[in-house]
């Protein structure tokens, strides 16, 4: 056996000495740098103005989706630099740029088609410029830059969207409002480190708290930095992009596409995206006391979910439809869209305001413990200021449930969309998880709204029967939900009475059956002629994934 390895004394020596030159080195640089341990002034504070002061240098470039996400693109900017001057340049991806010059032909210059001042808090204009790209090629990955021809923001690239339903996945938050410069920024950059693909980021309104505040604006940017320019943004705007009207940043930075309900009051907080299968819908909720902006949004609403060519469809605004802390109600909100999410299938209604995180569904859609079949209702936070939750009297008070909630924690939420399902993840700033639930749907529309899998929800009494009173070699029929696709499920009855060391020498197989597309499992069956008449039986299903039993069966003496 080997023994236990000694450094040479010489080595140690040299090493001891080392770790206390070091020691003194830290020391000294105590002594010497931090006067505020001997009590001196602190540093001052660095100037908000020149903090976030524009340059000649383009900041803040952002990709806002178009209603053509397949063939065209828009990037803001803001940058000191006139209407004339402001420009992009964009071309096909290239393996490599710098010393590497493109083919000739190959970088298009575009003009940016608006440019706009905002007068800010701190002192100066912050003008804002947007271009727009147009004739791309779906499913394509792009180089852009934008600048005034001789002062350049880094190249950076970004993938126009396929024409058709393709996977891909996306983000979303919760209010950022309050720490932006400081808590935010570790969720913005944790969301990206986990979905480095996201196609799209959804904002559920709050991304500041004063709406007018040129400091905010810039700690909002510097929060995701790079991602803002490279992944599409999808926001709404919550009460405090509000103050006397729409914040004047909002248009400026967010030209979304201008095909709401009509009313000037909800350009570009009313608005949709149809991308890659899923139709996005931002509707604002600040005109909840306007009883004409509310109906118009209805009615729009109406239309788009009614006429909708995707599979999939996603709602988001700010003041949710059920409400998680004990102060909010939003009844405009529940009674005229609430109806309409639910007559139309809407898959996911995404929303803030609440600064706490609930989500849950009506209650009539409950099929199982494990799974629902309706509107997936979800309030999230991704900043720093929090709210206490109510018991979930705001749901339950209103025909609705709470599956999970939580409080005192910052959130951010990846979704990933396929085909014939849609799976999401809401998890802590840390890269915990805290929730997560699994929609599929299949060719008729239908859906299962599953939640994750634990040692907890797979067993126990689940299985439904249409009598608990049968006749000998009478039909029972039994349902079931939680299963995956075509997951292979073994059907047996066993005496309800029977002890564990006993149950399987009680049990009648009764046969093997495949769940749907959806996880179900229906089965009609007529009782094997074994069983016993006036015995008491319980269904059992075995699967890979689940071992569930229904309520007892007795069977009929006659």
């Amino acid at each position: 056996m080997m023994g236990k390895v000694k450094l040479p004394r010489s080595a140690g020596s040299r090493r001891t000495r080392l770790t206390a030159v070091g020691a003194g080195v830290l020391i000294v640089s105590g002594l010497a740098f931090s006067p505020v341990a001997f009590g001196a002034a602190a540093p001052p504070k660095y100037p908000a103005a020149d903090i976030h002061k524009p340059s000649p240098m383009p900041d803040r470039v952002i990709l806002t989706p178009t209603t053509t996400p397949s063939a065209s693109q828009k990037v803001t900017w803001r940058a000191v630099t006139d209407a004339e001057s402001a420009q992009a340049e964009i071309l096909e991806a290239p393996r490599a740029l710098g010393g590497v010059v493109p083919p000739a032909g190959a970088v298009t210059n575009v003009k940016a088609i608006s440019t706009t001042p905002v007068n800010t808090t701190l002192g100066y204009a912050s003008v804002y410029h947007t271009v727009e790209f147009t004739g791309l090629k779906p499913n394509t990955r792009y180089s852009y830059r934008v600048g005034d021809g001789t002062n350049w923001a880094e190249w950076s690239d970004f993938t126009t969207a396929a024409a058709d339903l393709q996977p891909f996945s996306f983000i979303y938050y919760g209010d950022a409002q309050n720490y932006i410069d400081s808590a935010v920024p570790r969720v913005f950059r944790q969301a990206f480190a986990e979905r480095p693909q996201a196609k799209m980021i959804v904002n559920a309104g709050d991304l500041i708290d004063s709406a007018n505040s040129e400091e905010q604006w810039g700690q909002w940017y510097k929060a995701s930095g790079f991602i803002d320019g490279q992944v599409n943004n999808l926001s709404i705007p919550g009460n405090h992009e509000y103050s006397g009207g729409l914040s004047a940043f909002w248009r400026p930075q967010f030209p979304y596409p201008d095909n709401g309900p009509g009313n000037p009051e909800l350009k570009q907080t009313a608005y949709t995206v149809d991308y890659q299968g899923v139709r996005f819908i931002g509707l604002d909720t600040n005109v909840q006391s306007n009883a004409a902006l509310m109906a118009a949004q209805a009615t729009w609403l109406e239309g788009l979910l009614k006429d909708n060519p995707n599979r999939w469809t996603v709602v988001t605004f700010h003041h949710p439809v059920y409400s998680t802390t004990g102060t909010r109600n939003n009844p405009a909100v529940r009674d005229q869209w609430g109806p309409l999410f639910e007559k139309y299938g809407v898959d996911l209604v995404l929303q803030g305001h609440d600064h706490s995180y609930g989500r849950g569904n009506v209650a009539t859609a409950r099929k199982s413990v494990t799974v629902n079949n309706g509107v997936a209702y979800v309030v999230s936070v991704s900043g720093g200021k929090m709210y206490a939750l109510n018991n979930g009297e705001n749901w339950t008070g209103n025909g609705a449930e709470v599956v999970s909630k939580s409080q005192n924690t910052q959130l951010y939420q990846l979704i990933d969309v396929e085909a014939d399902k849609i799976t999401f993840e809401a998890r802590y700033a840390n890269g915990e998880h805290h929730d997560g639930f699994v929609i599929r749907k299949n060719s008729k529309g239908e859906r299962t709204v599953n939640e994750v899998r634990t040692a907890e929800n797979t067993v126990g009494e689940q299985v439904t029967v249409d009598k608990t009173t049968v006749d000998h070699r009478g039909e029972l029929t039994i349902s079931a939900y939680g299963y995956d696709p075509a997951e292979r499920v073994s059907v047996s009855l066993r005496k309800a009475d029977a002890n564990a060391r006993d149950k399987d020498k009680d049990s009648v197989s009764v046969g093997v059956r495949d769940a749907d597309e959806l996880g179900r499992l229906t089965y009609t069956f007529r009782l094997p002629a074994n069983v016993k008449k006036g015995e008491t039986y319980v269904v059992h299903l075995d699967s890979a994934n689940q071992k569930i039993t229904s309520p007892a069966v007795t069977v009929n003496k006659k």
